[in-house]
């Protein structure tokens, strides 16, 4: 049995849109129409769930959506900056306490301390911020469901032409109880995690991947 209106040709868009898909870390000051924004994130609600873990919770995913210049967008750049702070507080802690980690997270650490010194965040840097909330459940799964909602996301964008980046700061900013009180959420009630939007300044050249050889094994 196949799909109606599943065909090749719908299968090569889909590849050409896998292909382009990049992480864009400069963005132009142009903000995207609200409606692509709206179509990105109904390409999120579509994403997969943990239905048994949120088994008779209708409102089991929340997006927020900060634009640049607004209040809240402010006050959600100045709690990431703080939040950053405390992150790369503890990993430097375990650095010197512990030199196998400084060897691994030294570097990243480094860049971290950097990042808050410059007060250019990664969450600053586009027009729109959005926020994903996908509530924590038995078994726990939210985390995974949050990586299909932003990964339908990150293609549609794509396919619209926008550059996108993950902000993967969000999820330590969701354990923040100012970030939830700005949310209108209970912290502990959702996991978080997050993505900005806008039109690139320019388009990132592939990244370096194996070949299909060397990555897949068929085993009998």
């Amino acid at each position: 049995m196949t799909i109606e209106g599943m065909d090749l040709e719908t299968s090569e868009q889909l590849d050409k849109v896998l292909q382009t898909r990049r992480t864009v870390r400069s963005f132009t000051d142009k903000v995207p129409p609200r409606q692509q924004i709206e179509q990105i994130i109904e390409a999120g609600l579509l994403a997969p769930y943990a239905a048994a873990a949120v088994e008779g919770v209708k409102l089991f995913r929340r997006f927020f959506v900060f634009e640049r210049g607004g209040e809240s967008f402010r006050k959600v750049a100045e709690l990431a900056v703080e939040q950053m702070k405390v992150v790369a507080a503890g990993f430097k802690q375990q650095c010197e306490a512990d030199p196998a980690f400084a060897q691994k997270a030294g570097p990243f650490v480094k860049s971290m301390e950097m990042v808050v010194a410059s007060g250019r965040l990664p969450i600053t840097e586009a027009p729109y911020y959005v926020v994903i909330g996908e509530k924590a459940g038995f078994p726990a799964a939210e985390m995974q469901s949050l990586a299909h909602v932003l990964e339908n996301m990150w293609l549609k964008a794509t396919a619209l032409g926008l550059g996108f980046r993950l902000i993967s700061l969000t999820a330590n900013l969701g354990r923040n109880e100012d970030f939830c009180r700005l949310l209108g959420v209970i912290p502990g009630e959702f996991a978080f995690d997050g993505c900005s939007i806008g039109y690139a300044t320019e388009w990132p050249p592939p990244t370096p991947r194996p070949s299909f050889d060397e990555a897949v094994s068929w085993l009998a």
